[in-house]
């Protein structure tokens, strides 16, 4: 399987379990150190498992689109794209798109999330 589809397969699961809940996921695939950036601040990893598990605005569903991966060396690369997330926020169905960059390093564990970073638009 080529580096791009595996890191597009991994994308994809991440929304999955952001939209399931499934915090122990993120626990598995996100480094202890990793940084997300999004309109809250920045939060670490310690922030994000708990959150996700919360599931307290769950995403009922999300697109990926103009998914690009940049490899910056053997075991990392960056990966781009548009996503399209209908959740629901205080009882009510809301739709909106964000520009998402993640950046991944390999160990020998697979792929792990260092960064990701969210603008909506």
């Amino acid at each position: 399987m080529s580096v791009e589809t595996e890191l597009r397969q991994l994308e994809e699961e991440m929304w999955r379990a952001n939209r399931e809940g499934d915090g122990s996921f993120y626990d598995q695939v996100v480094r202890d150190d990793a940084l997300v950036v999004s309109k809250y601040g920045v939060a670490g990893k310690a922030e994000i498992v708990p959150t996700i598990t919360k599931n307290e605005n769950p995403f009922l569903k999300t697109t990926l689109a103009d998914l690009k991966v940049l490899r910056i060396s053997d075991d990392s690369a960056l990966v781009t794209y548009k996503a399209t997330v209908t959740a629901l926020i205080s009882g009510a169905e809301r739709t909106f798109q964000v520009l998402a960059t993640s950046v991944y390093g390999r160990t020998g564990d697979g792929w792990r999330s260092v960064f990701h970073q969210q603008t909506e638009v």
